[in-house]
C-alpha cells in the first residue's frame, strides 16, 4: 500500500489532556470531540480504559470560588439644627442579606433575605 495513513496517533498525555479536557463539568462532549478533532467515542473508550488502568486523571474539584463583597456604606449628610421639633424617627430599614452563588457550568443564582438554609441546598444542588 502506498500513500499517507489517514489514522491518526496520539500519545498517552494528549489522550489524557482531551479526555480531562471533554469531561470537565459543565462541557457537552460532542462539542469537545468536535472542537478537539476525535470522534467522541474515541474520549469514552480512552475514559474507560484510564479507569480500568488508573492512569491519572485529574478529579474536578469540588470547590468553588467565593468572593465576599462588602455591603456599600452610605454617607449621611451633617446634621443642621431644625427650627422646629422633628416628628418621631421611624424604625431603621434592615438590609436583607444577599447570597450569590456563580457555579461552574456560568449559572448563578441569588437569594435576597431571609431564606430557608436547607431549600438553598436543595435548590443549589439541583442546579449543580
Amino acid at each position: 500500500m502506498t500513500g499517507t495513513e489517514r489514522r491518526r496517533t496520539y500519545t498517552p498525555a494528549e489522550k489524557v489532556r482531551m479526555v480531562e479536557e471533554a469531561f470537565r463539568p459543565g462541557v457537552v462532549v460532542t462539542e469537545a470531540a468536535r472542537r478537539l478533532g476525535v470522534h467522541e467515542s474515541l474520549l469514552y473508550r480512552w475514559r474507560g480504559l484510564m479507569k480500568a488502568t488508573g492512569t491519572a486523571m485529574a478529579e474536578p474539584s469540588s470547590f468553588v470560588a467565593v468572593t465576599i463583597t462588602p455591603e456599600p456604606t452610605v454617607t449621611e449628610p451633617p446634621v443642621v439644627e431644625p427650627p422646629a421639633p422633628l416628628p418621631a424617627p421611624a424604625a431603621p430599614a434592615s438590609i436583607p442579606g444577599v447570597l450569590e452563588v456563580i457555579l461552574p457550568g456560568g449559572a448563578r443564582l441569588r437569594l435576597e433575605g431571609p431564606v430557608d438554609p436547607a431549600l438553598a441546598a436543595a435548590v443549589i444542588g439541583a442546579l449543580a
